[in-house]
Parts: C-alpha cells; structure tokens; sequence
C-alpha cells in the first residue's frame, strides 16, 4: 500500500489513525507532501486521484480517495468488525453519522479553525470575523446535536469505540487548543469524548505536531 498523505489535514489523521487501529500502517508507503509547496500538485498525484488531494491510498489496482470511505473499505478488508460494523442498523448509523461531520458538524469547524489556527499557521494574515461569526453558529447548533448523543455513552455510536469517531473527531486537537475559539466548555460531552478520543492510541499516533507546537 502507498499513502499520499500530508501534515496537520484532519481528513489525513482519520485515515492514518485507522491504519494504527487495524495495524496495517508498518505496512504502508508513506508519502508526507508539503502541500504548501505543491507537491500534491504532481502527475504522480493526478494518476492516483485526479483532485490531486490527499489523503489518497493505493491498494493494488485500487486508488482510493475520500476519507471516510477510504477507511471504511481498510475495515471492511481487515474485518474489523466491532470497529466497524457491518450488520444493516449499525453500518446505517456509521454512515448517518460520517455524512453528517461532512456536511454540518467539521464543515462549519473546519472554517472556524482555518480563520483562528490554520491562518497563523501558515502566515496567511488575520482571521475573517464575519466568517467566524457565521460558522460559530453553524458550529452551536450541530454540537449541540453531538453533545445530547454523547449524553449517555462514551463514544458516538455506544460505549466502544468506531470508526465513526475517528470521522466526526477528526480536528479534536485542534479544536481545543486555545487559540481556536471553539466554545467546547458549552458542550461538556463534547469535550469530554474528545478527551478520551485523544487517549486513544492509534489517534493519539497521528496527533498533528504542528498544532502541540502552536500550543506552547
């Protein structure tokens, strides 16, 4: 197997932290690009997936890219099972839930945190307040929906973990550094679930250096 992946992106950690869950990732090729550099930005890159995006895998004549499928089709072929359940209602409430941190929940964190980390980050000038201002709302009233969900169980889909927090989890470390502006004490399961997400070991593998640095 051959990982294009790179530094930081939350989408690349979710589908690295399953290849440490599965124990599949001594086995793969990795690829670190420099995105800021372009070096996704290659013919190479382009033939195994023509957005020129990472996190892209080859497993034999399979490219594969998109995150969320991609690390369902690494459990499926591990036969992870209690990971990543295959049975119709739990596969449905995997799907549900990783449609749904694309669409809404790390759809309006991403922007957040690109105004409030990624930007100073990368030197990239000051944060956008309107924008901040309109996705914090977004970002209110779909973590008020994880954080009811997260009541009464310590992980999304019950009390053992899935792939689906991997998915939706996917800028914990980000989300609570300082800087970020992320209302996490407004949700305390929330953050409660990231908490114990972070102690994972396969996750805490892939915890992005960059932003424990911006931490300091």
């Amino acid at each position: 197997m051959k990982l294009y992946t790179a530094a930081i992106s939350p989408n690349c950690r979710k589908v690295e932290a399953v290849l440490h869950q599965l124990g599949l990732f001594d086995d793969v090729e990795v690829h670190r690009l420099n995105l800021m550099a372009g070096e996704h930005r290659t013919d190479e890159v382009k033939t195994a997936n023509p957005n020129m995006k990472v996190p892209t895998l080859i497993v034999g004549d399979m490219n594969l890219w998109e995150s969320n499928p991609t690390m369902i089709y690494l459990c499926d072929r591990a036969g992870a099972e209690e990971f990543c359940p295959s049975d119709p209602k739990s596969r449905f409430e995997l799907l549900r839930w990783m449609f749904w941190e694309v669409r809404h929940y790390n759809k309006a964190l991403s922007a957040i945190l690109w105004e409030t980390v990624a930007k100073a980050m990368m030197d990239l000038g000051a944060p956008d307040q309107n924008t901040i201002d309109r996705e914090m709302e977004e970002f209110r009233r779909f973590a008020a929906v994880l954080n009811e969900q997260l009541a009464s169980r310590d992980f999304i889909l019950g009390d053992t973990l899935t792939v689906a927090d991997f998915a939706v989890g996917a800028y914990s470390t980000l989300a609570m550094l300082p800087q970020s502006r992320i209302p996490l004490d407004e949700y305390p399961n929330v953050k409660a679930w990231y908490l114990r997400l972070e102690n994972v070991p396969a996750w805490a593998a892939t915890a992005p250096e960059a932003a424990a640095e911006a931490a300091e």
